[in-house]
């Protein structure tokens, strides 16, 4: 087989040939890989010229700058309008928008796009803006690989599919949005000091609307020191959110607005829709508002797990899952928490270092496991179960000590008299020593019954006494 026949169906790389001007000269042929060359704004081999070229002709899928590291500082938005797929390999390339009046770069074609080795600095708004057309549909796909974005005055990177992504707490966002679900991965990249301008700018914000589903796949990741959230996934309409994070570190997050202070990872989902999935090795602290806050409105479940999650020092909860949060509409809350600390949070209020609460109709599971949730200035794990559905916990080798109310309050409640639900829960090998509050409490409202097990369990030395609730425990050496 010749040469030519094995190639036929590889991308072209196009190298430019020069001019008698001395200025590289591009051309493309079918999947073409044009290369930039230059460090200027514009001009022949320059990012700008590159894009260009994409919007024009459907067969440039890559765009790959020679390697060393450069800084090109554009003087306005370069902006992608192609729907065909591509992919940009920076080679350790930065993109500076200080004078570019908005932000550095924007894709609204609606094909895939992916992002390696590259760095976006200082644009007036966005680093990287991702929009999806209201006609697309299928499955959308955003890759970021070794992306660093940084002091950017809006989102770092914002990836949106809604029509309005404007949200207040007491009316339920717009639905509006493509047919399309989205499929976001990031790996090794960082989200640093963006969105210092108005309120509400994250350092990652993806927005799904309309139909379709949202995935979310991070693995190395840093958002540090973003004005709002430092990673934010909002899904509206009908659909449901799954993640997977893993070895990332979310810190310091959400400072910019006193009168709206942000979180370190948030994912609300609102309408049909559940959110379900992983983190693993994931840091979530000294954020200022809580580390972790998942909710889920309207009909669906949370079902998101923990291994090895840390949430400390944040202002308001470390960690802090809501289904049915501002939308009721039914679902069930399970998760297992594996090797989670949860210290020292809540210096601003809310509910304790682990807040698990299903508040409509629908059960709660929760298994904690080799968790430490102390020195909190509420209550050290808090698990609440409102309106009609029962709660079910174990709680496992918790150090919930010197909390500012109980180590562990369990709580079946209800919206009204006719609700019925139950609590089972136990408390096994534990230690809950040195609260304001009592070590557990287990609350069962009436019509229900309850049971509380302590096994092992060390409750002495609490302000208001081993347990409390009335709910009578049985207690096993």
């Amino acid at each position: 087989m010749s040469a030519c026949a094995a190639d036929a169906t590889a991308p072209v790389v196009v190298e430019p040939s020069l001019g008698r001007d001395g200025d590289p000269q591009l051309s493309v042929g079918a999947g073409a890989i044009v290369i930039v060359t230059k460090d200027s704004d514009t001009g022949k081999g320059s990012f700008r010229d590159a894009i260009a070229q994409a919007n024009a002709d459907p067969r440039i899928v890559r765009i790959e700058f020679k390697p060393n590291a450069r800084t090109i500082n554009l003087a306005s938005t370069v902006v992608f309008t192609g729907s065909q797929p591509l992919t940009i390999i920076g080679k350790d390339a930065t993109l500076d928008a200080a004078g570019a009046g908005g932000a550095a770069f924007i894709a609204n074609g609606g094909g895939n796009l992916t992002v390696q080795e590259l760095t976006v600095v200082n644009a007036p708004a966005e680093g990287i803006d991702v929009e999806v057309p209201a006609t697309a549909s299928g499955t959308i796909r955003v890759s970021l690989d070794d992306v660093e974005v940084r002091g950017n005055a809006g989102h770092g990177v914002l990836i949106n599919d809604q029509v309005d992504p404007s949200t207040t707490e007491d009316v339920q966002p717009n639905a509006n949005g493509s047919a399309a679900s989205l499929v976001v991965l990031v790996k090794n990249s960082r989200f640093v000091n963006n969105g210092y301008s108005v309120s509400d700018r994250d350092g990652l914000r993806v927005n799904e609307g309309g139909d379709g589903s949202l995935e979310f796949v991070a693995e190395e990741v840093t958002a540090d020191s973003n004005a709002a959230d430092g990673i934010e996934l909002d899904e509206r309409g009908a659909g449901s959110v799954q993640i997977s994070v893993a070895n990332t570190r979310i810190v310091r997050n959400g400072k910019f607005d006193p009168d709206d202070l942000d979180d370190g990872f948030d994912i609300d989902e609102y309408n049909d829709g559940d959110i379900v999935g992983t983190l693993r090795e994931v840091i979530a602290s000294d954020n200022f508002e809580e580390g972790l806050d998942f909710n889920e409105n309207n009909a669906g479940d949370l079902r998101v797990d923990l291994d090895h999650v840390e949430a400390n020092g944040n202002r308001e909860e470390g960690i802090d899952y809501e289904e049915d949060d501002d939308f009721a509409g039914g679902g069930t809350l399970v998760t297992t928490m594996k090797s989670i600390t949860a210290n020292g949070n809540g210096v601003d209020g809310g509910d304790a270092g682990i807040k698990i609460r299903e508040k409509g109709t629908g059960d709660l599971h929760a298994d904690l496991e080799d968790v430490v949730a102390s020195n909190n200035l509420s209550s050290g794990i808090s698990v609440r179960e409102d309106a009609v559905g029962n709660l079910v916990s174990t709680v496992r080798r918790a150090q919930t000590n010197g909390n500012g109310n109980h180590g562990i309050d369990f709580d079946e409640n209800r919206a009204n008299g006719s609700d019925a639900g139950n609590l089972s829960v136990s408390v096994v090998n534990s230690v809950s020593t040195g609260n304001t509050g009592f070590g557990v409490r287990a609350d069962q409202q009436t019509p229900g019954t309850g049971t509380l097990t302590l096994e092992a369990v060390n409750t002495t030395g609490n302000t208001g006494g081993a347990t409390t609730g009335n709910v009578s425990p049985t207690i096993i050496p």
